[in-house]
């Protein structure tokens, strides 16, 4: 792979008698939008491998929880959902202590070292000799696991400049990496009936080698860059004086780690637009999660499936997250064919990216009553089955868009505000699982879901309200970018950090 050292060539000499301010500007050779197609591919699709064994991790108690709980003799069904649940408890805190060091050390240090505590972490999870010893692992890997989930948008946004490029790689990535989610439970169901230790095992292998991978990974964060190609200029003779930007900052070292460690919090509470966008994401994230605990009380309570097979009902709704990608692209296609006749409102983030959630929270709705009222030993148990198809491209038209709005908005903080919205995603996917056993057994399939579908029809009103007022709402934000029309959503840097000390 090409080094990760910065080139110089471009760099003008400075007069060295006063302090130089180093920056690259976006003709540079050095600027991450100008990497080499390879160089590019390489970052995004290592980055991206690790976003789906992040993934893929989260959803393995959904079909190994049965070998577990027999392994080490767990009769409560509280308990049993405890590795699933304790996983998103190390999510909810990841991006908000773990994330935000990427806008500060860079995402190439950031990712390894989360990567290198995810290895250790599966490592413990397979070898563990108690139930207590398992989720203690299991929230170690969550932590760590959660940082992928959030860094790899930074590394998008680096990347890819306009928002045509960045919303397509996006995408694919996004869609790659949900498919071990909804089909993680139907894999670890069939590997862990040798001995649940070896669903640990393979993700342990997964880190491995993207701990390999990750050791090529070029640093794409432009501050970081503009840092190391001050630290190259230092060291020769004749340029002891130059300096990036990051570098002269006033604070000290822990005030700078304090903001960026509050950044994904102050952005939550005080950017309406990640508030609801993560509001929006978050209740069909955490239905998912809780369908990790129904479906198994579903096919095979009401029709009898073994704990294997069961698992097997989760591949519908892994074949709508590939059908999703279809619609994306249709999308994203007639957007961009009617751009040059659009308005400059239409042109913004919001009539862009939110569409596709709007359609995706009716599909939730209609998935979740096709799953309610069809779950029944009178009906074949492949009807109430396929209404995951509709859930998987529900699922992915919500999150693709909302991730996608969020990295258009927030540019170079898109760390922190993706970091904020997976906080509270993975908060209701914890607490959610945990009431699955109690509204099933007390209220039913039928009633237990509609409760579901009833709080997905109270969302739907979020991105239409969005698209009409979001942009005014941007506008007023001290961490948004720009948003340039007419330009395919060229999205431009805003230096906040020496404006605001953010």
């Amino acid at each position: 792979m090409e080094s990760n050292q910065v080139p110089l060539e471009s760099h003008p000499r400075h007069d060295c008698h006063q302090r130089n301010l180093v920056s690259i500007s976006i003709s540079d050779p050095a600027h991450p939008f100008l990497f080499s197609r390879k160089k590019r591919l390489y970052a995004a699709l290592v980055t991206g491998f690790g976003y789906a064994s992040s993934t893929l991790s989260s959803s393995l108690p959904g079909g190994a929880s049965s070998y577990i709980a027999e392994h080490f003799q767990i009769k409560n069904q509280e308990l049993v959902v405890l590795p699933l649940v304790i996983y998103l408890v190390g999510y909810i805190l990841g991006p908000l202590f773990l994330s935000p060091l990427s806008e500060h050390y860079g995402r190439k240090p950031t990712l390894n070292t989360a990567n290198l505590v995810f290895f250790g972490s599966s490592i413990g999870c397979a070898l563990a000799p108690t139930f207590a010893a398992l989720v203690v692992f299991r929230f170690f890997a969550g932590l760590s696991a959660a940082v992928p989930l959030t860094v790899v948008g930074g590394v998008y946004a680096d990347l890819f400049k306009d928002s045509a490029s960045r919303g397509k790689a996006t995408a694919l990535y996004t869609i790659i990496g949900s498919i071990p989610t909804v089909c993680g439970p139907t894999l670890f169901a069939f590997v862990s009936i040798p001995s649940f230790r070896w669903s640990f095992w393979l993700t342990s292998i997964l880190s491995g080698l993207l701990g390999i991978a990750l050791m090529f990974l070029p640093e794409t964060y432009l501050p970081k860059l503009e840092k190391m190609r001050a630290q190259q200029l230092r060291c020769g003779k004749d340029c002891a004086n130059s300096f990036a930007q990051i570098e002269l900052d006033g604070r000290t070292s822990i005030a700078i780690l304090g903001a960026a460690l509050s950044r994904p919090s102050r952005m939550f509470f005080g950017e309406a637009v990640v508030f609801f966008s993560s509001l929006y994401a978050s209740l069909i994230y955490a239905i998912l999660f809780l369908l990790f605990a129904a479906y198994p009380y579903i096919f095979h309570g009401i029709y009898g499936m073994s704990y294997g097979i069961s698992g097997l009902a989760f591949l519908p709704m892994g074949l709508g997250v590939l059908l999703s990608y279809y619609v994306i692209f249709l999308w994203d296609s007639y957007y961009v064919r009617n751009l040059p006749t659009a308005s400059e409102r239409q042109c913004n983030a919001e009539y862009r990216r939110l569409p596709l959630a709007c359609a995706g929270g009716i599909l939730q709705v209609f998935s979740l009553f096709w799953l309610a009222w069809t779950s029944s030993s009178s009906i074949h148990w492949i009807v109430p089955m396929l209404s995951g198809t509709i859930f998987g491209i529900a699922l992915m038209l919500i999150m693709v868009s909302i991730f996608n709005y969020l990295t258009d908005s927030y540019g170079i903080y898109s760390a922190s505000a993706l970091g904020a919205a997976s906080c509270v995603r993975s908060m209701c996917g914890a607490c959610l699982p945990l009431a699955a056993h109690s509204m099933y057994s007390n209220l039913g399939v039928a009633w237990a879901t509609s409760i579901l579908g009833f709080a997905a029809v109270a969302m739907i009103p979020i991105p239409f309200v969005l698209i009409i007022y979001g942009e005014a709402i941007r506008a007023r934000s001290e961490f948004c970018v720009k948003v340039h029309p007419h330009d395919d959503i060229f999205i431009e840097r805003v230096e906040i950090v020496s404006v605001t000390g953010v």
